[in-house]
């Protein structure tokens, strides 16, 4: 049986908002040709994370009391949109570094 409430929705939105950053985060490393040792850990974090709430949702659904409460699914969602943004504006730094770097040579 699947125990799905409001408090689950907002953790599949945190799933996606963090499967984009890793998704924007794989988009600079090809924008920058390579990552440094410090910009994998940082990947690597960001799936970890995704990966934790990954399997703190399926645990939920499968008990019938809810382990999540929307105050952190909340912040969850927070903290993920927040570096979704920043993390788009980086790409967006890098792809405008990229494009004003042929016409300074």
């Amino acid at each position: 049986m699947v125990y799905f409430d409001w408090d689950d929705w907002l953790y599949v939105a945190s799933i996606a908002i963090s499967a984009m950053n890793i998704y924007v985060s794989f988009d600079i490393t090809r924008i920058s040709k390579g990552a440094p040792r410090g910009w994998s850990i940082i990947i690597c974090a960001f799936f970890l994370s995704m990966a934790y709430r990954s399997v703190q949702f399926y645990l939920d659904l499968i008990t019938p009391g809810s382990l999540l409460d929307q105050f952190e699914a909340g912040l969850s969602i927070l903290v993920s949109l927040l570096l979704l943004v920043g993390l788009t504006l980086l790409d967006k730094s890098f792809r405008r570094r990229l494009s004003v770097e042929p016409l300074a040579k």
